[in-house]
């Protein structure tokens, strides 16, 4: 089965837990608590204090993942031209976006911008901030679940491993030719 970087890196659980579970927890919590206190008539404290909680323990830990993702996979795949195309780019890049649009809900939820900005205005950017992020970490994920060889240019990376292989005449499988591609 052929897939993108980023499915690769939700393969294991652990990697599943500490990309994908933590972060969407973090988020929908955000998200959800957001909206019940958008719509109660009291604005219960606690509900308020879960709410700052999530977005702030959300932004720290897009920090450390949009760090490592820019390190270990991003300059690494760039420089060595192992993207599997450009569906894969972009499942990658969008998980990072959402990375920052959360990093930047949690400074806001700092209170950082509270003098600047009333209450409904500091609520409306909240809002706009958890919706960009429900849609970029969900173009994220149907991207990254997406078959990379829909790309044009996925054919001739394979075509490439498998030339090289066939011209030296070694009598490799296609487990190592897919182990060769799926680094």
């Amino acid at each position: 089965m052929y897939m993108t970087h980023y499915m690769e890196l939700l393969s294991t659980t652990s990697n599943l837990l500490i990309f994908m579970a933590l972060p969407v927890v973090l988020a929908e919590t955000a998200a959800i608590t957001e909206l019940i206190i958008l719509f109660s008539k009291s604005g219960s404290s606690v509900l308020k204090k879960l709410n700052k909680l999530s977005c702030i323990a959300g932004a720290l830990v897009f920090t450390g993942i949009d760090l490592y993702l820019i390190r270990e996979v991003v300059l690494p795949l760039t420089y060595s031209s192992g993207w599997y195309g450009l569906v894969d780019m972009l499942a990658v890049f969008f998980f990072i976006a959402g990375g920052l649009v959360m990093i930047a809900l949690g400074v806001f939820s700092l209170n950082i911008f509270a003098l600047r900005y009333g209450q409904r205005a500091q609520r409306g950017i909240r809002i706009g901030l958890l919706s960009a992020f429900l849609v970029i970490s969900h173009i994220a994920m149907i991207a990254g679940m997406a078959d990379p060889r829909i790309d044009p240019d996925f054919k001739a990376q394979t075509e490439v491993s498998s030339a090289v292989s066939d011209s030296e005449g070694s009598a490799l499988s296609s487990a190592d030719l897919y182990h060769m591609h799926h680094h």
